[in-house]
């Protein structure tokens, strides 16, 4: 874990799941940003003005489990290689702490939209019913007629929300991708997100980025996690993508 970002999230003033909630950001504008270390730190004082963190039971830092779903052929990841618009992810996640699951549909409307189709389950699963599959056939517009387990992926997770409660910001770390052969961790950098309602206008950790040339990153766990497990899968259109992590992830630096 990067441990001296977390050590000074004490800084900042807690906030309840319950006022979590009310941003829930469903039909939303979503941005990402890959950070290291050391620029991970530098945004601390913009949290600390600007950022409440969610805090359950005493805890802050959280820890995710993912299952991510795709067609025998990789239909989901070909979509996004060949930038299709209307593509879609299929993941089953777990809650750790608070032992919650959910089964989820993501679908990329726009270049910075998405939406989401989000329903409970009692635990995760790695087989999807046929009822699941109409779901996602609904969502993706293509003759969906079988879809498996491609790869499981676990990180831990910091949860924010502005101080007027119209944005949220997640910081993922400790990224770790795993399929029946293989297993990866990127473990120096970490994902920042910015997600905020269609309608909404401002975000201080955006400006703050800007100001400090740290760019926008067209990145997804699920597509480097495939690129990361499986050689032999296309990834031409990903190769900015792949030099500009892997750069990060072992000399720690942006180069900006």
């Amino acid at each position: 874990m990067l441990e001296n970002f977390t050590s000074r999230l004490a800084s900042l003033k807690p906030v309840s799941i319950d006022k979590i909630e009310n941003v829930a950001l469903l039909n939303r504008v979503d941005r990402k940003f890959v950070l290291t270390e050391d620029e991970l730190e530098s945004i601390i004082p913009c949290l600390v003005d600007n950022y409440y963190i969610l805090e359950i039971n005493d805890i802050r830092i959280f820890s995710y489990e993912n299952n991510y779903f795709d067609t025998p052929d990789l239909q989901f990841f070909r979509d996004h290689h060949n930038g299709y618009v209307n593509r879609i992810k299929v993941r089953t996640r777990k809650y750790v702490e608070t032992d919650m699951c959910f089964f989820e549909i993501k679908k990329k409307e726009k270049v910075e939209r998405t939406n989401k189709h989000r329903e409970s389950v009692p635990e995760m699963f790695s087989d999807i019913d046929q009822e699941r599959i109409n779901i996602i056939q609904y969502y993706s517009n293509k003759n969906i007629k079988e879809v498996h387990l491609v790869l499981k992926n676990n990180f831990h997770r910091v949860t924010l929300v502005n101080n007027s409660f119209t944005e949220r910001v997640t910081i993922d770390m400790d990224l770790h991708f795993m399929d029946d052969k293989k297993e990866v961790d990127f473990g120096r950098i970490a994902i920042v997100e910015i997600k905020q309602d269609k309608n909404s206008q401002g975000s201080p950790l955006t400006r703050f980025l800007k100001q400090n040339t740290i760019r926008k990153q067209n990145i997804s766990k699920y597509i480097y996690g495939v690129i990361s497990l499986n050689d032999s899968v296309k990834k031409n259109n990903f190769m900015p993508m792949i030099k500009k992590i892997n750069k990060l992830q072992h000399y720690g630096t942006n180069g900006r």
